[in-house]
């Protein structure tokens, strides 16, 4: 019997811990995470603490690297990968990889939807002004925490 292929669409809490727990379900099972950014696993619950300075150093968020994927738990991470299509019927992903270009596509036997979300901007007079930042993501609050010294 071929091993399953485990395909998950995004990182951070709910991918990274789906991943986890797919490996612990089957050791046999090839496990792919794909993540259109620059991190696979970050302490969001330690924004906050980063924007207030309780927490000084950003890199003290970062929970896991692609690489301690890899060697623990036998995930292979692709950062700055973002998935383009979905053909359900086919049970393939086209895959676009951000740094060259290149498109691939990938097949599973399951995959799981874990892409995160956006900070929801409203149509409001002045959202656009500075010191009205978005919140809510690692290179976000990084921004966030950079603008707010500007405007100190």
């Amino acid at each position: 019997m071929a091993k399953p292929r485990i395909l998950i669409v995004g990182g951070v809490a709910g991918g990274a811990s789906c991943a986890a727990r797919a490996r612990r379900l089957s050791e046999a099972a090839e496990i792919i995470i794909f993540d259109r950014g620059q991190f696979v696993s970050f302490a969001n619950c330690g924004l906050p603490y980063y924007v207030g300075s309780v927490i000084a150093d950003e890199k003290k968020l970062l929970v896991a690297n692609a690489d301690l994927f890899k060697e623990r738990f036998n995930i292979e991470v692709r950062l700055q990968h973002e998935v383009i299509a979905i053909d359900r019927a086919s049970q393939t992903l086209t895959v676009k990889n951000l740094q060259t270009g290149e498109v691939l596509q990938e097949s599973y036997d399951a995959l799981v939807l874990s892409p995160g979300a956006a900070p929801i901007r409203p149509p409001l007079p002045g959202i656009e002004l500075p010191g009205i930042l978005p919140y809510g993501r690692f290179p976000i609050a990084v921004g966030f925490e950079n603008g707010l010294r500007l405007i100190k």
